[in-house]
C-alpha cells in the first residue's frame, strides 16, 4: 500500500464513523453514569500516560516538540480530572470548552516548536533537561490547575452553557469558538507537513478534536450517542499519541549529545561551530547502527550555490561568511534531533534521523528557501546567494551510509546542473526548480 494512502486511510475511517453516527445522534444509550466513569478515568490515565512518554523522549534527546506536547497532554489529564470531581453542571460544559480548544493549539504550537534560540537553547548540551522538564510541566500543571479550580470554585455561578431544550445561546457561541480553534490548529498541522513519527501522528489527532468538538455541538445534549462518540474520539487521540510516544521511545537509540556519536574533540568545525565531515559521518553511523528495523534515516547534502565567485569577487572572508551565516539559517530550519555537519568547502552534510524521504525533502526545501529568503551579506557587502541540495536514504546494510553518501552527492550534481537553487530527492520523478526570478544563483 502506498504510503500516502495508508496516512489517508485513518482519516477516511473517521469519516465514514462520523457520518454513520449521525442518524443517531440525539438517541440516549444505556448505563450513562458508568460511560462517563470510564471516560475520565481512561482520558485522565491516559492523557497522564501520554505526558510521561513524551517527557521521557524530550529527556533523551532535547528536541523542544515533546516537551511542548507533554505539556498539552498534562493540561488534558488535569481538566478530564476535574469534570470527574464536579459532574453535569455549567462546570463540567466549560472544563470541556477549555480543553477542547487548548489540546488542539498545543499540538499546533508543539509542531512548530517554539522560536529558534529557544529550541536550541532548551537542546543545549549544557542545559538541565530534568530542570526545563520540571518546570515546564510544572507551568502547564499550574495553568490547567488553575482554571479547574477556579472552575469547580464558580460552580453553577458561571454562565450556563446548556439548558433544558439543549445547548444555550452562549454554548452555541462558545462551541462555534472552540471549533473555530481545532479547525484552524488542523489546518495549521496540515500545512505544516510532518517528518517524525510523531508529528505524523498530530494530524490525526486533530481531525479527531474537530470530528469531536462537531459531534459534541450538534448532538447539543449530553449523555447522547453523539456526546460518548465525541468522547470516544478523544480517548482515541489520545491512545494514538500515547502509542506512538511509547513506540518511539524504544526507536530513539543512542543519545547524540554530550557523550554520544561524535562529540569528542575536534569533532566541530572551527568555522561555522557545526560538526566535522568526519564527526557528522560517525554520527551517521551510529544512527544507522542503532535504529530500529524501518525506521527511516536520511540523509541530505546542501552546498551554497556560487560560493567561489563570492570569494573571488568580495574575498576569502566574504565567503567565510556567507558560510557561517548559511549554517546559522539550516541551525534554525532543522530539529535539534537532526546532525549538521561541514560536506566540504562550500557546503554541509544533514542526517535526519526518524525521517521518511517525503520529511526530508520538506526539510531541504525549507532550508533552500531561507537561504535565498533573505541576503547573506557580510560587515561589508549585502550578498545574495542560493543553494542546491541532494537527497538520499539510507538503507540496510554495512556500507549503508556510504552508498546514501554517494547518492546524494549524485542528487547534489543533478541539481547544480539543472540549474541551481533547487533540490533533488527520491519522491520526485523530475528535478524541481525552486529558483525565484530576483534570487538567482551567482554564477562563476
Amino acid at each position: 500500500m502506498a504510503p500516502s494512502l495508508a496516512r489517508r486511510l485513518p482519516l477516511l475511517g473517521l469519516t465514514v464513523a462520523c457520518l454513520a453516527v449521525l442518524p443517531v445522534l440525539r438517541d440516549a444509550p444505556g448505563a450513562p453514569g458508568t460511560l462517563q466513569a470510564i471516560y475520565v478515568v481512561a482520558g485522565a490515565a491516559g492523557a497522564l500516560l501520554a505526558a510521561l512518554a513524551l517527557t521521557a523522549q524530550f529527556l533523551t534527546r532535547g528536541t523542544a516538540s515533546p516537551l511542548l506536547l507533554a505539556q498539552a497532554f498534562l493540561g488534558t489529564a488535569v481538566l478530564i480530572g476535574a469534570q470527574g470531581l464536579r459532574g453535569h453542571g455549567a462546570t463540567d460544559a466549560w472544563l470541556w470548552a477549555v480543553g477542547h480548544a487548548a489540546l488542539p493549539a498545543g499540538l499546533a504550537v508543539a509542531l512548530w516548536g517554539g522560536p529558534g534560540a529557544l529550541r536550541r537553547r532548551v537542546a543545549s548540551p549544557t542545559s538541565s533537561r530534568a530542570l526545563t522538564a520540571a518546570v515546564a510541566l510544572g507551568l502547564a500543571a499550574l495553568a490547567a490547575g488553575g482554571a479547574a479550580i477556579a472552575a469547580l470554585a464558580a460552580g453553577d455561578a458561571l454562565p450556563a452553557l446548556t439548558d433544558g431544550a439543549g445547548v444555550s445561546m452562549l454554548g452555541a457561541v462558545a462551541g462555534t469558538v472552540v471549533l473555530a480553534v481545532d479547525l484552524l490548529a488542523l489546518v495549521v498541522i496540515a500545512r505544516r507537513g510532518r517528518r517524525s513519527l510523531l508529528e505524523h501522528a498530530l494530524l490525526p489527532v486533530a481531525a479527531c478534536a474537530v470530528a469531536g468538538t462537531a459531534l459534541t455541538v450538534a448532538a447539543a445534549h449530553r449523555q447522547t450517542v453523539g456526546w460518548y462518540a465525541a468522547e470516544a474520539l478523544d480517548l482515541a487521540a489520545i491512545a494514538i499519541v500515547l502509542g506512538t510516544a511509547v513506540a518511539g521511545i524504544g526507536r530513539l537509540g543512542g543519545r547524540l549529545r554530550g557523550t554520544g556519536a561524535g562529540d569528542g574533540a575536534g569533532a566541530q568545525d572551527p568555522l561555522t561551530g557545526v560538526r566535522t565531515r568526519e564527526a557528522t559521518l560517525a554520527a551517521a553511523e551510529h544512527l544507522h547502527a542503532t535504529r530500529a528495523p524501518g525506521t527511516p534515516l536520511g540523509l541530505a547534502m546542501i552546498d551554497v550555490d556560487g560560493l567561489r565567485a563570492i570569494g573571488d569577487r568580495h574575498g576569502p572572508l566574504a565567503a567565510d561568511a556567507v558560510l557561517l551565516t548559511v549554517s546559522r539559517r539550516l541551525l534554525g530550519q532543522l530539529r535539534d534531533v537532526d546532525v549538521l555537519g561541514r560536506a566540504g568547502d562550500e557546503g554541509f552534510l544533514v542526517v535526519l534521523p526518524g525521517t521518511d524521504a517525503d520529511g526530508v525533502t520538506l526539510a531541504i526545501d525549507r532550508a533552500v528557501h531561507a537561504i535565498r529568503a533573505q541576503a547573506v551579506g557580510t560587515w561589508a557587502h549585502d550578498v545574495r546567494a542560493t543553494a542546491s541540495g541532494g537527497i538520499a536514504m539510507v538503507g540496510e546494510g554495512e556500507d549503508a551510509v556510504a552508498a546514501a553518501l554517494a547518492a546524494a552527492d549524485l542528487a547534489l550534481n543533478q541539481a547544480k546542473a539543472h540549474g541551481r537553487d533547487q533540490v533533488v530527492s527520491p519522491t520526485r520523478a523530475q528535478v524541481v526548480p525552486l529558483r525565484r526570478a530576483d534570487a538567482g544563483p551567482p554564477r562563476g
